[in-house]
């Protein structure tokens, strides 16, 4: 009779996610990002937390506290108004892509992929940027957002490149109010 062999789980995210750190070389696109360090604490280690914490299937509150840091630090990146988190994952995207690419049998078609996903949100009115739209499936309208997604695909790998919330920009659509922009 065979045991079955045990796997540490810890153990083999942190390296998983370390060798994609690496990989991806998350250093170097943080600064392409604008990510300015104004603390001792850089931004690689604080995204690592996070993607530590979403493996682990728990909330940033609930999740190990890091020595280095607070969870409120790991919001108050997520919420810094000055990281182009868009650009982030587009540029981890095409180092994942350039990786990859030496691996896909060369009779793959490679394709991108665009998404227009409507995103109904019914009980919620007073949401920013909350507008009346158009759904083609049911042919009628409902409020909502449209969730524009581009991805990458060689048929069996799935990978998001970017996205968008939408929402509308005529004014008879609009139920929520507009962004407040600060100077």
């Amino acid at each position: 009779m065979k045991s079955i062999p045990q796997f540490n789980y810890e153990k083999d995210t942190n390296s998983l996610i370390s060798s994609f750190v690496r990989l991806i070389g998350l250093a170097q696109l943080s600064k392409k990002a604008n990510f300015r360090r104004h603390s001792l604490i850089d931004l690689v280690s604080v995204i690592v937390w996070m993607i530590k914490a979403r493996f682990a299937r728990k909330s940033l509150l609930r999740f190990d506290k890091p020595a280095a840091f607070t969870s409120r630090t790991g919001r108050n990146v997520l919420n810094d108004g000055r990281i182009n988190w868009q650009k982030l994952i587009c540029l981890a995207a095409v180092k994942l892509i350039s990786s990859l690419k030496p691996v896909i049998d060369h009779r793959r078609r490679l394709t991108l992929i665009v998404d227009d996903t409507l995103m109904s949100r019914t009980c919620f009115t007073k949401t920013e940027l909350l507008a009346r739209v158009y759904d083609h499936n049911k042919k009628q309208y409902l409020t909502g957002y449209r969730g524009l997604t581009v991805c990458w695909s060689d048929g069996n790998t799935f990978l998001p490149v970017n996205f968008a919330l939408m929402s509308s920009k005529k004014p008879k659509n609009m139920i929520g109010k507009g962004p407040t922009i600060l100077d």
